[in-house]
């Protein structure tokens, strides 16, 4: 994971991380908040969410920012082939 976040491009002009340490710590906690629960949904804010929502939804009330169920889903299968 280390030799991971290393190869992350640190603010250059041109491309910056996509996930900073700023998101990366709440990511964490969301998903150790939100275990692996198939093709269930759970209830939350009157809608139906997948995890992938929930994890999102977490991250926007931790630190307010915008992150979308594709960027959590497309940084879970990163992370999925690097920390197994």
């Amino acid at each position: 994971y280390v030799k991971y976040r290393d190869r992350q491009p640190q603010m250059v002009k041109d491309r910056e991380q996509r996930w900073p340490d700023h998101l990366e710590e709440p990511f964490f906690r969301s998903l150790v908040r939100y275990p692996p629960i198939g093709r269930r949904k759970h209830m939350q804010d009157d809608q139906l969410r997948d995890r992938n929502e929930l994890v999102a939804a977490s991250i926007e009330r931790e630190i307010g920012g915008p992150r979308n169920w594709k960027q959590v889903s497309s940084h879970v299968q990163v992370l999925k082939n690097i920390l197994q």
